[in-house]
């Protein structure tokens, strides 16, 4: 908002924008703006779906919960479940399924840390119903078998696991290198793991929100001298960072930054650590996480 007027950037690979105010539809002028940042993601297509939108209101006394903004409106699919996807998607897709392909043709066991049913929602069905699965998670729940830190996870669990997974855990580490060796001291040789965390997200489950990952931080958590080799990295749900507020042109630029929801990794035991890391992070912090 700025005055009367409603100004807006975005981007649509279909654009059939209309915008209501208190139930009467506002005149609007939109302008196309280029968007480079959104070829690698989408393809060459998509340096022209940007756009910039205002309209005027008559009223100084304005509403903002009286704004209806729709996208699309004119355009409807026979298969609903269909969608858009990102190339980088697809690529984050192939990513898991090789990992979910090797653990069911190996079986083994397989330790997932941070598997407690937090918002109702467990991945327990992405793997082999018949294997030996280990849920681990800093605090009881459903879906947990083990309750422990993983920044001790050698303590819980046996040197006989084949897989590891983990998906949005890793950012509440307050230092992942050290479960990166205590994921190796559990590992068989050649044991493989399959890491998903967030390089942005909102800040969530405070105080325990410590990291975000790009796809290139991996190699610093999980390499020779932690005992790993990165098989795969790759990013999903490309989005963009828009501030509430600009008072710069790098700020006010940002929006057309390129970003991801989630990053993930592919990484496979190679050997013993190199290194050691005997600092409990319980000593500096308090890891006592209480979210229920």
């Amino acid at each position: 908002m700025l005055g009367q007027c409603v100004i807006a950037e975005g981007w649509a690979n279909h654009l059939d924008l209309a915008l209501w105010y208190d139930g009467v539809r506002l005149e609007l002028s939109i302008v196309g703006v280029p968007r480079p940042d959104l070829v690698a993601p989408f393809g060459a297509e998509a340096k022209d779906w940007g756009f910039s939108m205002c309209a005027a209101l008559n009223s100084r006394d304005i509403d903002r919960r009286k704004f209806l903004l729709r996208f699309n409106a004119g355009i409807t699919r026979s298969d609903p479940a269909s969608g858009f996807r990102a190339h980088d998607d697809t690529k984050f897709d192939d990513m898991t399924k090789g990992f979910r392909d090797e653990v069911a043709a190996n079986k083994g066991r397989l330790l997932e840390i941070g598997s407690r049913a937090r918002s109702g929602t467990t991945y327990r069905h992405w793997f082999p119903p018949d294997m030996d699965y280990v849920g681990l998670d800093i605090t009881s729940g459903p879906n947990v078998d083990i309750v422990g830190d993983a920044h001790h996870l050698s303590r819980y669990v046996g040197q006989n696991i084949n897989f590891i997974f983990s998906i949005a855990v890793f950012e509440h580490l307050l230092m992942p290198w050290k479960v990166a060796l205590e994921m190796n001291k559990v590992l068989v040789d050649g044991g493989l793991a399959l890491i998903i965390s967030h390089p942005a997200w909102p800040l969530h489950e405070e105080p325990w929100d410590f990291f975000r990952f790009s796809t290139d931080a991996w190699r610093g958590i999980f390499n020779r001298h932690t005992g790993f080799d990165v098989v795969n990295a790759q990013y999903q749900y490309p989005a963009n960072i828009v501030p509430q507020y600009a008072n710069s042109d790098i700020v006010g630029q940002m929006h057309q930054g390129r970003n991801y929801l989630l990053s993930g990794c592919l990484v496979r035991k190679v050997g013993d650590a190199k290194v050691a890391w005997e600092a409990d992070p319980g000593e500096i912090y308090n890891l006592d996480y209480s979210h229920a």
